[in-house]
């Protein structure tokens, strides 16, 4: 072993939060502590410190040299061998009890990780409960990621690339790979470092705070999940009677998760609901009945509705107790039990026709990754007293069909024009991405998740009518009708307001989109007097250029944006030239 892995004990470094977790979990009645890849030893010290006797395994003599010229434990052992290692462990333990096990920059040494792990769960079985700490490296650190897009892989005598590495742990690899092995986690005291050792070049864009591109980066990471600025994560684990395997996580699930949220008050529009699924022409979907707040009786009744159809559609069909939270807690619920490759919400009073499933299907073929849109119709109905005192509803009006045929992320960026049963969205969006409904939203929710999704991923329309939206009327319970004006425009603005706090990737032609919207503004400026006051004539200019009042809302926030601000100059540079042109 070369001198380049003689590091020292400090406060405030991965040798400190392994120390902190010996501490913690170790056997109170017991006092070896055993350093499988010993090295130098770094954490030999503060742990005869704490009381406790020291014994340092490694295949490299130099280290152990070091060790126990420092008047410590140590023995030799190839953990490339582990059948041959054990033996050895074993003996130098003997009859001593066991407080814990470490392995500090082991595991990503090996090849056999695994095997290690498995065999250390054997060392003193007559010693059961002693934790077992791991460090390792996050090859997932955004630095890591923010050179990768660069095309940078930086391979270094030390630290989380280190040239002798020949296995790579993320979060889930690490709980996936110590899981298989018998381990289950009990602790972890991560080491975070915001500049890893990969924080080079100083001048690589992608790795400086405050510009687009790393902001972008930093906000994807941070949502995706843990460890965006975790160094090493170190983690305590304690055996399991026998290696567990993650049952079924490779078993394909279904195309579609149908997310049908509900109180269990609309037993007539349920029933329909549940009908028009099971007679999709497409049966490659499961559905988890969310039902929030819904009393033990009527979680009977949810479940008699869906036993009500044949075994092969009501055995995909999930009833789902969420209790607590607002109108996006069963929504979060639902994506987490979620096994399909998109998601799609349908409210417990939509329908959707027997092509719904089947249109998602067929163009995911050809958009994979993307939303899948299609266009709904619109219907108004209001509540009613049907034959043997049942709750219903009534038809007010004809289907129509209101709502775009092709998404405009600009325009929905003023107001939701895609209601929820009209889409799919990918389940990756959810799962690798990290993005949650908001549950501080008291509307809106699904809205903010659709702009928020659709940045990231895009949106393939269909064209096709495939379901159908109730709007009720006096007396029904929709959202529309319980919630205020106020609480629709506090929680729009919300949904602005954090778009607006990160840096946003617009999709391909989006940019004519923002000049037309740029010339409404200098059309409207133009209305202004010099004094600032409106010309007599506002009105049908407005008219003329169609800009609704929800229109003009938005084109404040838009001018109060950060983005709109760092733009001025462009803005000004423009001004000139035309002012130069006319004069020329």
């Amino acid at each position: 072993m070369t001198e380049r892995y003689r590091f020292a004990y400090s406060d405030g470094t991965v040798y400190q939060s392994v120390v902190s977790l010996v501490r913690q979990f170790r056997v109170r009645d017991a006092s070896v502590v055993i350093d499988v890849g010993c090295g130098f030893g770094a954490v030999a010290e503060p742990l005869r410190d704490e009381g406790l006797t020291y014994i340092g395994f490694d295949a490299d003599a130099s280290g152990l040299a070091d060790l126990e010229a420092r008047g410590f434990e140590v023995a030799q052992v190839d953990l490339l061998d582990i059948d041959a290692a054990l033996p050895t462990m074993r003996k130098k333990l003997g009859s001593r009890g066991l407080a814990a096990v470490m392995m500090i920059d082991t595991l990503e040494h090996l090849s056999n990780g695994a095997d290690v792990l498995r065999g250390i769960g054997t060392i003193a079985p007559d010693h059961g409960g002693y934790p077992l700490v791991i460090a390792v490296p996050n090859v997932t650190h955004l630095d890591i990621g923010a050179k990768l897009l660069v095309g940078r892989w930086d391979v270094t005598e030390t630290g989380i690339l280190d040239s002798t590495h020949v296995a790579f742990y993320s979060s889930d690899g690490l709980r996936k790979t110590t899981s298989d092995s018998g381990w289950v986690e009990i602790g972890r005291n991560d080491f975070v470092l915001r500049d890893s050792d990969q924080h080079f070049p100083a001048d690589a864009i992608s790795l400086q705070r405050g510009t687009p591109l790393h902001d972008l980066l930093s906000s994807v990471r941070a949502q995706a999940g843990e460890g965006a600025l975790v160094n090493e994560f170190v983690r305590a684990y304690s055996a399991l009677q026998r290696a567990s395997s993650e049952v079924g996580e490779n078993t394909p699930g279904p195309f579609l998760s149908v997310l049908m949220r509900t109180q269990g008050k609309r037993h007539a529009t349920i029933q329909e609901a549940l009908l028009a699924l099971a007679a999709q022409t497409s049966q490659n979907f499961e559905v988890l009945i969310l039902a929030h707040d819904v009393s033990r009786d009527k979680l009977g009744d949810l479940q008699y509705l869906a036993d009500c159809f044949g075994e092969d559609f009501s055995g995909r069909v999930r009833v789902v107790s969420v209790d607590g939270g607002g109108r996006s807690r069963p929504l979060n619920v639902g994506v987490e039990l979620a096994q399909g490759q998109y998601v799609a919400l349908l409210d417990d009073d939509d329908i959707v026709f027997g092509h719904w499933v089947e249109t998602f299907e067929r163009s995911a073929d050809r958009a994979s990754g993307q939303i899948i849109r299609c266009v709904p119709a619109e219907q108004d109905v209001r509540p009613t007293t049907w034959l043997g005192g049942r709750n219903g509803y009534t038809t007010t009006s004809c289907p129509r069909c209101p709502w775009p045929e092709r998404f405009d992320l600009l325009d929905h960026l003023l107001e939701c024009r895609t209601p929820p049963c009209s889409y799919a969205l990918p389940r990756s969006a959810f799962a690798d991405l990290g993005i949650r409904f908001d549950e501080k939203l008291s509307v809106v929710e699904d809205w903010d998740v659709l702009l928020r999704v659709a940045l990231m991923c895009g949106v393939a329309d269909t064209g096709e009518v495939t379901a159908l939206w109730r709007k009720w009327g006096e007396g029904g319970d929709s959202s529309k009708l319980i919630h205020s004006d106020a609480e629709w425009r506090q929680a729009r603005d919300a949904v602005i307001a954090k778009l607006d706090s990160q840096p946003l990737l617009f999709p391909a032609r989006s940019l004519m989109g923002l000049l037309q919207l740029q010339s409404r503004i200098e059309a409207l400026n133009a209305m202004q007097d010099e004094d600032g006051t409106m010309s007599d004539d506002w009105e049908s200019l407005l008219s003329r250029a169609a800009l609704a009042d929800e229109s003009l809302r938005a084109i404040e926030v838009i001018k109060g944006s950060t983005s709109w601000k760092l733009t001025t100059p462009i803005r000004a540079a423009g001004w000139v030239r035309r002012r130069l042109d006319r004069r020329g």
